[in-house]
């Protein structure tokens, strides 16, 4: 087990490591997407005014009405797709559509309600995408060259200017950097903002409305409580199986060790040595199995001590050496703290089960109104959350809660299990 406190004090390091880190680099990415894919959100409006302006002229332009929506239709999937690839899990606006099954249905998808808020959907996000994916290019590529201008400013030819003034001047150059290092943070924290903002207005032209969001949780809850009821039974099932084959039978066979001694003492103490001294064994052997039964299971020290000692013992048991860090300033609630215990110790159990890791790492912090996880490991990856029960019994557990949980598990390695639970949950 190794056990890495946190530091105190930003440091640049740690501020780098913070802009640079695994949220930004998505958000960046996303916007950068929206950014080269607004040429293409654009057609379905540009379709669309085609078709409206050729209309009068013998009708020309009606075909290209239902293609502008189906085109619509499409941007709206994509985006959604994009969305899901954002923690935490998205909200009503981002829901699949229903499939049309009768003509009417069919007609309302190209021509309904929901059908111009796609194509409204369409417009806003082509301009969207290119209005703040310029916004943040121009950040970062003019923030990168102030920046780097006092290593730059030696090689620029004579009587280059930067705002009327001489950038090959030493004082100038340097001047210039600290504009240049505002603007890459104002770059790098940007996309973050953007990209609540465009999630809003795709809940908001995207979204199924109200009652049909309600329904669809209430269909997710009632799977996930089904599969938690079966998990649950499954447990006990083993929790007793395990009782009854291991722990118990060892007790038994202490009792029995213990008679035996018990009827020897007087006639050969040395002999009921030897059998007290196997029942010790015994007795220490039926104890290990008992925890190894309830491996998993709530524990005392989460309650009285908290998350971070918890782990330490969860730490310390695990065959695999783990690199635990853990950044809490304050307990969350104690569900969050119990969801959390026991996706970890399932995480490491899998990890020292199916890996075949050398090393795993155990990041636990607070994200705004988050209990931000990260368990990752160095082994063969491959980890399928929908072809196993293992991954698929956390996400429900996770889900129970209203968090979000997410395995990335390239074959090769490694394998990243990132999840998010409310703090107050």
């Amino acid at each position: 087990m190794i056990l890495r406190p946190p530091r105190v004090g930003p440091g640049p390091l740690r501020v780098l490591r913070g802009l640079l880190r695994r949220e930004r680099r998505d958000d960046m990415v996303h916007v950068l997407g929206t950014f080269a894919l607004s040429p293409l959100y654009v057609l379905p409006a540009v379709f669309f005014l085609t078709g409206v302006a050729l209309t009068p002229v013998f009708l020309v332009g009606v075909p290209l009405l239902p293609v502008a929506m189906v085109l619509a239709g499409l941007v709206a999937r994509a985006e959604r797709a994009r969305h899901r690839l954002l923690p935490p899990a998205p909200g009503p606006g981002t829901t699949d559509d229903a499939h049309a099954t009768r003509w009417q249905d069919h007609m309302a998808e190209l021509f309904g309600r929901r059908a111009w808020k796609r194509l409204g959907f369409s417009a806003a996000v082509s301009l969207w995408g290119l209005g703040a994916g310029a916004v943040v290019v121009t950040l970062l590529a003019a923030g990168a060259l102030l920046a780097l201008l006092p290593f730059l400013f030696p090689l620029l030819p004579a009587g280059s200017t930067l705002l009327g003034l001489d950038a090959t001047a030493p004082l100038v150059a340097l001047t210039a950097c600290l504009p240049g290092v505002a603007m890459l943070a104002a770059g790098l924290r940007l996309p973050r903002h953007l990209v609540r903002a465009e999630t809003h207005l795709a809940a908001q032209l995207l979204g199924t409305g109200t009652v049909d969001h309600l329904v669809r949780r209430v269909i997710d809850l009632e799977d996930s409580r089904l599969r938690m009821v079966d998990a649950a039974e499954q447990e006990r099932r083993r929790i007793e199986r395990n009782l009854h084959d291991g722990a118990q039978q060892r007790l038994l066979s202490v009792a029995m060790t213990l008679g035996r001694a018990k009827s020897r003492f007087a006639r050969d103490p040395e002999k009921a040595l030897l059998l007290l001294t196997t029942a010790h064994e015994d007795a220490k052997a039926a104890m290990q199995e008992l925890r190894d039964v309830t491996r998993g299971l709530h524990p005392a020290v989460l309650e009285e001590q908290g998350l971070e000692a918890a782990l330490l013992s969860i730490a310390a048991r695990s065959p695999v050496p783990v690199d635990l860090r853990v950044q809490l300033r304050e307990r969350c609630s104690p569900r969050a703290e119990a969801v959390a215990y026991y996706v970890i110790s399932e995480a490491l159990t899998n990890v020292a089960k199916h890996a075949a890791a050398s090393t795993a790492t155990v990041k636990v912090l607070r994200q705004d109104d988050q209990l931000r996880i990260a368990v990752a490991d160095d082994g063969i990856g491959g980890a399928e959350p929908d072809r196993g029960t293992g991954l698929r019994g956390l996400r429900d557990r996770v889900h129970a809660v209203d968090g979000h949980l997410t395995c990335t598990s390239p074959f090769g390695g490694p394998t990243v299990v990132d999840v998010t639970i409310p703090w107050e949950a």
